[in-house]
């Protein structure tokens, strides 16, 4: 049987969210691996404690769906999943504040308007 991801997200709709999945030890410690490797390759932008309150939450708002993975394929899918996930939600989020404008920059860009 091949398992892709993509079978996974028709059911991946977040529902309500469901913290009980966290005391899954397995599941916290993938949370930890992914945000550490997060931390590495984006540490100038989102630090470890931020990234791990991202897995922390994507879990949660998915936890049938963790709770699925880890019980048909384990915890080495769930870290693909998660880090998916979890690159999803940053990578989007990273994009809105590109488009936004720093009070700094702002404030650049009207004193050089003045002179």
């Amino acid at each position: 049987m091949s398992l892709h991801l993509a079978d996974l997200e028709s059911a991946e709709a977040p529902t309500a969210v469901d913290w009980s999945v966290l005391a899954e030890p397995r599941v916290e410690s993938v949370a930890q691996a992914v945000a550490r490797s997060f931390a590495r390759d984006y540490g100038l932008t989102l630090e470890y404690d931020d990234a791990l309150q991202e897995a922390f939450l994507v879990a949660a708002e998915r936890a049938p769906t963790v709770r699925q993975i880890l019980a048909q394929h384990g915890a080495g899918l769930l870290h693909r999943w998660l880090s998916q996930r979890l690159r999803d939600r940053w990578l989007t989020e990273a994009k809105h504040r590109t488009r936004h404008t720093s009070y700094e920059a702002a404030c650049e860009a009207g004193r050089r308007e003045r002179v």
